[in-house]
C-alpha cells in the first residue's frame, strides 16, 4: 500500500510546492501595489483636483466627432501613406523631421505658404473617434495595444508650423488657440498616448509663449506644472483603475476633480487587463469587477474606444489568434490549476505605475 501510494504523495507535496512558490512570486506584489495605491490616493486626488482647475479643460466647446475628418487625413498604420487630398501634407521644402522647437524658433523655416484652415474647421468638434469612421477595420477580439492607428507626430509636426507661422505674422494667439484645440482633440481621443500627445502640444505652445518678449496678457498658456501633472497623472492613473485595486480606492480616483481629467482614459486601459483575466480571477475579485463596472455605466466615455476594449476585448477563454498573449505559451497551460496562477502574474503586472507620481510628490515637497 505504502509502495503504491508513494508515487501520489510525492506528486501532491510537488504540486502544492510549485503552487505554494507561484503564489509567492505575485501575491507579495499584488497587496504591495494594493497597499501603495491606497497610500498615494489622497495625493493623486489632490493633484487631478488642481489640473481640473486648469481653464483649458472648460473652454467652451462644440459637441461633435472630429473623427471623420482626421481619421481620413492622417496615415495609418501599416502603409502610413498621406491620402492624395490630406491637405495636412508637408512640401518637400519643409523639414519632417520633429527638431527641437526652440531650434526652430531661430531658424530660416519658411512656413508663409501653408494653409492651417483645416485646423479651424476642426473647432468645430470636442472629440477625437479613433475607431468610427476609421480607414482601418479593428481586428475581433479587439485589442488597443495592437490596433493600427494613425500617424500621430504628424499633427506634432503641424502643431509647430502653425506656432512658427502665428509668431512670424504677428498673430501668435490665434495659433495658439488652433494648437490647443488640437491637443484637446488629441486628448479626447481617450487614450494614453493621445493624452501624452496633448501634453506635448500644451508644451510646444508654452515655448511658443515664453520666445515672445512681451506677449499679449489674454494669451495664457497652460503652466508647465499643469503639463507635467497631465502626463503623470494620466499614466499613474492605470494603478488606480487596476483591476487588483481595493474597489474603494479605484471608485474615488475615478470620481476626484471636475471634470476627471483621467477617468475615461484609465477606464480605457484598465479594461483590457481586466477583460482578459476575467474568466480566471473574477471570483476572487467580485468587489473589484462590481465597481469596474458599475462605473463604467455610469460615466459613460465620449468616444467608443473605452467601451470597445471592454466589452469586445481579448478574454482568456476566447480566441488568442493575432492577439499580444499569442505568444505568451503560459496562457495555454490547464486552466484549473495553472489559471489563477497566470491571472496572479499578470495583476502583479502594475507595480512600476505609481513612479512618476512618487517623483512628482517628492518634487513638489523640495519645493515647499
Amino acid at each position: 500500500m505504502w509502495v503504491g501510494a508513494a508515487p501520489l504523495l510525492l506528486f501532491l507535496v510537488c504540486g502544492f510546492s510549485l503552487n505554494q512558490a507561484a503564489r509567492d512570486k505575485y501575491e507579495p506584489v499584488i497587496a504591495r501595489t494594493r497597499t501603495e495605491a491606497a497610500g498615494h490616493l489622497d495625493f493623486f486626488c489632490e493633484q487631478q483636483e488642481l489640473l481640473s482647475r486648469d481653464p483649458w479643460f472648460h473652454l467652451p466647446r462644440t459637441e461633435g466627432d472630429a473623427g471623420p475628418l482626421l481619421n481620413a487625413w492622417l496615415p495609418w498604420e501599416p502603409v502610413l501613406q498621406l491620402p492624395a487630398s490630406s491637405p495636412l501634407t508637408v512640401p518637400k521644402s519643409l523639414p519632417r523631421r520633429n527638431e527641437d522647437f526652440q531650434d526652430w524658433l531661430a531658424s530660416s523655416v519658411d512656413v508663409s505658404a501653408l494653409d492651417f484652415t483645416w485646423m479651424q474647421r476642426l473647432r468645430a468638434y470636442d472629440r477625437w473617434d479613433l475607431l468610427r469612421n476609421a480607414p482601418v477595420k479593428p481586428r475581433e477580439p479587439f485589442e488597443l495595444a495592437k490596433a493600427k492607428l494613425p500617424e500621430f507626430n504628424l499633427l506634432r509636426l503641424w502643431a509647430k508650423f502653425r506656432l512658427l507661422h502665428g509668431l512670424r505674422s504677428g498673430q501668435p494667439l490665434e495659433a495658439a488657440e488652433d494648437v490647443r484645440h488640437l491637443a484637446w482633440l488629441s486628448y479626447r481621443t481617450d487614450t494614453v498616448f493621445g493624452a501624452m500627445l496633448a501634453a506635448e502640444l500644451l508644451r510646444l505652445e508654452r515655448l511658443a509663449h515664453d520666445s515672445v518678449q512681451a506677449p499679449a496678457p489674454e494669451w495664457r498658456p497652460m503652466p508647465p506644472r499643469h503639463i507635467e501633472r497631465l502626463r503623470v497623472l494620466t499614466l499613474s492613473s492605470l494603478a488606480f483603475s487596476h483591476i487588483s485595486a481595493p474597489p474603494e480606492v479605484a471608485r474615488r480616483a475615478r470620481r476626484c476633480g471636475e471634470p476627471v481629467v483621467t477617468r475615461c482614459i484609465a477606464l480605457g486601459e484598465a479594461a483590457f487587463l481586466a477583460r482578459f483575466v476575467k474568466p480566471l480571477v473574477e471570483d476572487e475579485y467580485p468587489e473589484e469587477y462590481r465597481a469596474f463596472t458599475e462605473d463604467f455605466e455610469a460615466f459613460p466615455c465620449p468616444t467608443s474606444i473605452p467601451r470597445s476594449v471592454w466589452e469586445r476585448g481579448v478574454t482568456a477563454g476566447g480566441p488568442l489568434e493575432g492577439t499580444s498573449f499569442e505568444a505568451i505559451p503560459a496562457v495555454r497551460l490547464p486552466r484549473p490549476f495553472f489559471g489563477k496562477h497566470i491571472a496572479g502574474v499578470f495583476l502583479s503586472s502594475g507595480s512600476e505605475r505609481l513612479q512618476q507620481l512618487r517623483e512628482l510628490q517628492r518634487s513638489l515637497e523640495s519645493e515647499r
